[in-house]
């Protein structure tokens, strides 16, 4: 399977919930980078332990893949992220009770393959947008209009 194959089904795995396959893209040198929460998580769990605690957040998530881009053994993913807010998660605004709230956020994941294993993925996505959504109240105020 060519890398661009292996992360396109990544994304399949990731919309099914079909965790066993996720969990097969760790090794021992995984590495999964979330950048807004600046949270690295390594090791064989490093590619299935965030996407369980993203699945515990929003049971219903999916992501829509709108760009997909290989060079050898990078691939660079662009999309959007979607799901209802039904699990309390810590962020770097605080701690998110459950809103019941939908959420539609942009990410760019960039990974690392060797061979069928993800030895790095760094996790860029909107927090901001996703705060937005989830808990407008803890946004600054929109500075006043003259």
């Amino acid at each position: 399977m060519t890398s661009e194959q292996q992360i396109r089904r990544l994304y399949d795995a990731v919309n099914a919930k079909d965790l066993t396959t996720l969990q097969s893209y760790g090794c021992a040198e995984s590495e999964w980078y979330d950048v807004p929460f600046d949270y690295l998580a390594t090791g064989e769990r490093a590619i299935i332990d965030p996407w369980s605690a993203w699945f515990g957040y929003f049971p219903d998530a999916t992501c829509e893949v709108r760009s997909l881009v290989a060079m050898g053994d990078h691939v660079v993913a662009q999309g959007i992220g979607r799901g209802t807010h039904r699990g309390a998660f810590d962020s770097p605004a605080g701690r998110l009770e459950p809103t019941g709230r939908a959420m539609e956020t942009h990410f760019c994941d960039v990974y690392r393959l060797r061979g069928d294993k993800i030895v790095r993925a760094d996790s860029y996505f909107d927090f901001y947008s996703l705060l937005s959504k989830l808990a407008p109240e803890l946004l600054p105020a929109a500075p006043p209009t003259t």
